[in-house]
């Protein structure tokens, strides 16, 4: 990849046209109307010309926008690649069994306290997505994150949430997402839960 060429060298600055002759204040007050309009007419005619001194400089400064604009896509363009990559690897992790972890095998509890098991009592280890109009079953971390990184949202259509149970009875219940907390899965059995 070749590298871009220096910037040439920036001219030096034209100079800026005369300002005319200021008129004190006091001394307008002596002045007849033709002579105020001898006075605003040098200050259009100046006006006038350093509007089109600077012509140049808005010319270069309405490109230098524009190539910025430009670089600032390019970066965008970019971001978003790396972000659809990055979904695009945890599909394959999922589809490939490299993050196998059943969910039933995941701690969790209620942010409030108890600990929860994902899905039905009589189904448990599954977390319920949807797009708002399909709905798909996750039994693995893998196959969780693969839809929440397609969009996903955990939950049934028109019933956002997480389906739990109280670990150990037939109670259940659908809470958001933030009301679960889950314990890290390299802190064994014993490690405290996520707070």
């Amino acid at each position: 990849m070749s590298t871009p060429a220096p910037p040439p060298a920036a001219p030096a600055p034209a100079p800026l046209p005369p300002l005319p002759d200021r008129v004190e204040p006091e001394a307008l007050r002596d002045l007849d109307d033709a002579a105020l309009d001898e006075v605003a007419t040098g200050l259009t005619a100046a006006e006038r010309a350093t509007v089109q001194a600077m012509a140049p400089y808005e010319r270069q400064l309405r490109e230098l926008r524009a190539r910025g604009a430009e670089l600032a896509t390019e970066r965008r363009r970019r971001e978003r690649a790396q972000r659809h990559a990055q979904r695009i690897e945890v599909r394959r992790q999922a589809g490939t069994g490299e993050m196998p972890t059943p969910l039933r095998e995941v701690r969790a509890f209620l942010a409030t306290g108890g600990e929860v098991g994902f899905g039905f009592p009589n189904k448990p280890g599954f977390i319920g997505f949807t797009d708002g109009r399909r709905s798909a079953q996750a039994g693995t971390f893998g196959e969780a994150r693969g839809l929440w990184a397609d969009g996903w949202e955990p939950g049934a259509p028109g019933v956002p949430g997480v389906r739990v149970h109280l670990a150990g009875t037939r109670i259940e219940k659908v809470l958001a997402a933030d009301g679960i907390v889950v314990q890290p899965l390299e802190g064994g059995p014993e490690a405290a839960p996520e707070t």
